[in-house]
């Protein structure tokens, strides 16, 4: 990512350890970022990546991603208002 990009949306390394964070697109790896910052990132980095790309492409990415674990698709579903059942992971929860 360009230095200007960095000052508008952080990546931690807590929650891309195993990129080169220095070598993603803000544009083009839209959905591994969202992705990723959902489910390894702290509140404040969901609330950011909303903020960032918005809501509607936030909440297209998180809900055609295959795989959310349980607290990253409950606060997404939380945060963006969608129904669990708009989101494709909720099928592969495992119900308890």
């Amino acid at each position: 990512m360009n230095a200007e990009t960095d000052d508008i949306l952080p990546l931690p390394g807590y929650a891309f350890w195993d990129v080169k964070r220095e070598n993603l697109d803000s544009s083009r790896d839209k959905g591994f970022i969202i992705s990723r910052m959902s489910e390894r990132g702290k509140f404040e980095d969901v609330l950011s990546v909303i903020a960032f790309y918005g809501k509607n492409e936030t909440c297209q990415v998180l809900q055609n991603s295959k795989y959310l674990s349980r607290p990253g698709l409950f606060l997404a579903h939380t945060l963006l208002g969608l129904p669990l059942q708009d989101f494709k992971a909720y099928g592969t929860l495992k119900r308890h």
